[in-house]
C-alpha cells in the first residue's frame, strides 16, 4: 500500500482491520499467534488534508442560509460539530441561558438507517459555545425532543436523505466544500480569535491534541502561503 502512495491515514485503518481479524482467530483457536502484530506502518507516508474552505466559500454558507439545507452548513461553520453530532441534537441540546450546546450523541448509518450512538471517547461529549451569530438563525420556542434537522417526518435523516438534501444545498448555494471541511472552517475562526491548542481541542472535541495540532499548523501554513503572495502582488507592481 506505501509502494502504491495510499495516504498515512488508510494504511493505519487496514492495518488496524487486519489486526482486528488475526486477534479473532487467536482467541478462536485457529491460529497460536497474530501474524500482523509486529507489522509496522511505514514511515514518510502522505497526509491528505482537506482544503480549508476559501473567504469566498464561507461567504457563500453565510449567504446561503435561504437555501434548502442552509441552516445545516452555517450551524456545522459556527458550531464546529462533526456532521453526525449535528444530525442528533435537538432543541433539548440548546441551552439559551448558559449559550452553550450540549454534545452527548452522534448519528451513524448501519445500511442507509440512522442509528444513535455514544461519542467514541470522553472528548467526544462537551460543551461546545453557543455563539451569538448562531444562535440568532435558531428557530425559538420548538419542543425540547424536536430534531434540529429532522426528516420530513421529523425523524432522523438517513444517509441518502441527508446526501439528497447536502447537494440540493450545493446546487443552490453554489457551495463546494463538505460539512468536514465547514468544521476545519470552524478551526481556523478559533486560531483567528487566538484561542490556544488544547482550548481548541476541548471544543472540537479531538481525543488527541496531536490533531488540534495537524490543523493550526496547517492553517498557519496556508496563512504564511497567501501573505508571500501578497507580498510578491505588491512588489511586482511597477512603480508609478
Amino acid at each position: 500500500m506505501a509502494k502504491k502512495g495510499f495516504a498515512q491515514k488508510t494504511v493505519r485503518t487496514q492495518l488496524l482491520v487486519i489486526n482486528l481479524f488475526f486477534e479473532k482467530t487467536v482467541l478462536d483457536g485457529e491460529l497460536e499467534y497474530n501474524p500482523a502484530s509486529p507489522v509496522k506502518i511505514p514511515k514518510g507516508l502522505s497526509k491528505n488534508r482537506r482544503e480549508i474552505p476559501s473567504e469566498d466559500e464561507i461567504e457563500k454558507v453565510k449567504n446561503g442560509l435561504p437555501c434548502t439545507f442552509g441552516l445545516f452548513a452555517f450551524f456545522i461553520l459556527y458550531s464546529g460539530c462533526r456532521r453526525g453530532e449535528a444530525m442528533a441534537l435537538t432543541y433539548g441540546d440548546i441551552d439559551r441561558e448558559t449559550s452553550l450546546i450540549h454534545i452527548s450523541k452522534s448519528v451513524y448509518h448501519d445500511n442507509n438507517r440512522p442509528r444513535i450512538k455514544q461519542p467514541k471517547t470522553d472528548a467526544g461529549c462537551r460543551d461546545i459555545i453557543l455563539l451569538d451569530v448562531l444562535a440568532d438563525k435558531l428557530p425559538k420556542r420548538q419542543r425540547k425532543s424536536d430534531l434540529i434537522f429532522p426528516n420530513k417526518d421529523g425523524g432522523l435523516l438517513t444517509e441518502t436523505q441527508f446526501q439528497r438534501q447536502w447537494e440540493l444545498y450545493q446546487k443552490e448555494s453554489g457551495v463546494t466544500v463538505t460539512p468536514h471541511q465547514l468544521r476545519h472552517a470552524y478551526a481556523t475562526i478559533l486560531f483567528e480569535a487566538g484561542l490556544d491548542d488544547k482550548d481548541a481541542q476541548e471544543l472540537l472535541g479531538h481525543a488527541n491534541i496531536s490533531t488540534t495540532r495537524d490543523i493550526y499548523t496547517h492553517i498557519t501554513d496556508k496563512r504564511r502561503a497567501e501573505t508571500a503572495k501578497k507580498l510578491n502582488q505588491a512588489l511586482s507592481k511597477p512603480e508609478q
